[in-house]
């Protein structure tokens, strides 16, 4: 059963994701730390007891990164297959970093492109830059055209003429404070103020994302759902300690038509050969041999340890390594990435360091979409 997910976010909340840099957020949180804010979201509920007991079933779900819908357009990765970066011929009026600036797709886009109704040729390009992009990056479909300039009030008859500010990005300087020893940095000789970026959305902007329960258990399913909703109180992201990363609505509800069509398990798609992640993933062994065009991502970061945090301490060393301690570093499939139809992905249990006192996990089982490209005779 695959159901949506859409997060509302609170009026002037702001977002940092990515395990990299302080100064730097990515644009998107990708789906393996979904998948960590729910379990731990589940211990918080029920316990690491039933964490363990229905752990397996956790694992067997499939996620999509959390991306973007404006209003009821909704936005999915470009595919990572050359035609997406490359000029085959010289075309008037389109450069090609015009090509590679493009970031995304809504899913009717993407639909017209499976359908053969957006023909990424070289004899459509312009019209798609000029009428069908939005930011220089976002593909919509024609039929999307209107509702995109209603939804912005925008006039001009070309998209590629209007700029129309969907994320915004500011820099905050904070103090650091090591929060289990109540002192500042500075106390400490190590220096104290830093940067960091977060992101904005605009009001007519919120964050989805797509899940398959893989389960019919109907007990498992009504606590994951709730493991999911305690989102909308313990939030997502880096920096919720400072107000980051909170939403003002959470809900669950049935895919969109487009979506539903092109998922569903009887759908005219399946006949196509290869199929795009919506997430990261991790390929097993047999995976290999499937993978078509893709980008890798590492993924790792720090450990937050939910089942340490709650449990009564007063180890000061015992909490400050629920928070410290990093996971080992994996290779991944970003999202947009191409792969044939027995594609996978796994779960990677083995990221925490040597007597770490639980499991921690990596999930690499991500939505996929049905991919191909109609009117291409050479798709590379």
């Amino acid at each position: 059963m695959k159901k949506v997910v859409v997060l509302k976010p609170k009026i002037n909340s702001k977002f940092h994701f990515g395990n990299l840099s302080l100064e730097e957020s990515e644009n998107i949180l990708h789906s393996n730390s979904l998948f960590s804010a729910i379990v731990n979201n589940y211990v918080k509920l029920y316990g690491e007891d039933d964490l363990n007991s229905n752990i397996k079933n956790l694992k067997e779900i499939k996620l999509s990164s959390l991306l973007y819908k404006i209003k009821n357009i909704y936005l999915i990765p470009k595919p990572e297959h050359p035609r997406f970066y490359i000029l085959k011929e010289k075309v008037n009026g389109v450069r090609p970093k015009d090509i590679k600036k493009i970031q995304f797709f809504s899913i009717k886009a993407y639909r017209d492109l499976l359908d053969g109704n957006l023909q990424w040729t070289e004899k459509n390009l312009k019209d798609i830059i000029d009428h069908q992009t939005i930011n220089k990056s976002i593909v919509i479909s024609k039929n999307e055209i209107e509702e995109i300039k209603k939804i912005f009030g925008i006039k001009a008859e070309k998209l590629k003429n209007t700029k129309i500010n969907l994320i915004s990005k500011q820099i905050e300087q904070k103090v650091a404070i090591d929060r289990l020893k109540e002192t500042t940095l500075k106390m400490e000789g190590r220096g104290q103020l830093y940067n960091i970026e977060f992101i904005k959305l605009n009001e007519n902007v919120e964050f989805y994302f797509l899940i398959d329960y893989n389960n019919e258990d109907k007990e498992f399913i009504k606590k994951l759902e709730a493991s999911i909703k305690l989102i909308e109180d313990e939030g997502l992201g880096g920096k919720r300690s400072i107000g980051a990363g909170f939403f003002e609505k959470v809900e669950i509800v049935d895919l969109p038509k487009d979506f539903d069509e092109i998922l569903d398990k009887n759908s005219k798609y399946n006949n196509l050969e290869c199929k795009m992640l919506l997430g990261v993933g991790i390929p097993n062994k047999e995976d290999i041999k499937n993978i078509e065009y893709y980008k890798l991502i590492e993924i790792g970061g720090y450990i937050h340890s939910t089942s340490i945090l709650t449990k009564p301490s007063n180890n000061l060393e015992r909490g400050k390594k629920a928070l410290t301690t990093p996971k080992r570093n994996i290779l991944s499939l970003t999202e947009g990435s191409i792969v044939k139809n027995d594609f996978k992905g796994k779960v990677e249990e083995d990221l925490a360091p040597e007597g770490f006192e639980h499991k921690v996990y990596a999930h690499g089982k991500p939505i996929l979409i049905p991919f191909g490209l109609k009117g291409d005779n050479n798709g590379s």
